[in-house]
């Protein structure tokens, strides 16, 4: 094969695999469910929902809470699960994921990540993949309260420097 002719069919490889096909937004729709994407969501949301409320004990723990106070932050929690609800629906994030998914697999990648996700090996993985999460988010949890407390530590020391540096002006 001469060199021009080495070159076409590069180019014609080429074009052709950057040009594959765009997924469909049915297609997209359709892997999102196969793979229960928006009840894994719920399931992440009751669990970070979970993990808030056990942070901010820890965090407290070491200081004695008046009822007004304990109130304020239940107050400060139900408000942000609310903000992050509101703001992170279903009805929002479905039009990103579809959005991403597009852009980032072909109409291939789509049909056999879908098919995987309808076969046994993925309908299992799926089936058991809110207890590896929730198993993942205690772990992250373990990890979590000790940055925390850290964090809370920061912030106080931050609070100190800054009263000093206010004193010495």
């Amino acid at each position: 094969m001469n060199l021009w002719s080495k070159l076409l069919l590069t180019s014609l490889l080429v074009c052709g695999s950057a040009h594959a096909e765009t997924p469909t937004e049915a297609s997209v729709k359709e892997l999102l469910i196969a793979t229960n994407t928006q009840q894994m969501l719920s399931a992440v949301e009751a669990q970070v929902d979970g993990l808030m409320k056990g942070m901010m004990q820890k965090v407290t723990k070491d200081k004695p809470l008046s009822d007004e106070h304990q109130k304020a932050l239940d107050k400060f929690r139900e408000k942000v699960i609310a903000i992050r609800k509101q703001e992170m629906s279903w009805d929002k994030l479905e039009p990103i994921f579809i959005e991403i998914y597009s852009k980032s697999l072909s109409q291939e990648d789509v049909d056999g990540i879908t098919a995987f996700y309808k076969s046994p090996a993925g309908k299992s993985y799926v089936s058991k993949m809110p207890a590896m999460m929730q198993q993942s988010m205690a772990s992250m949890q373990k990890l979590m309260t000790p940055m925390m407390e850290k964090m809370v530590q920061a912030g106080k020391e931050l609070e100190e420097d800054l009263a000093k540096a206010k004193k010495t002006k």
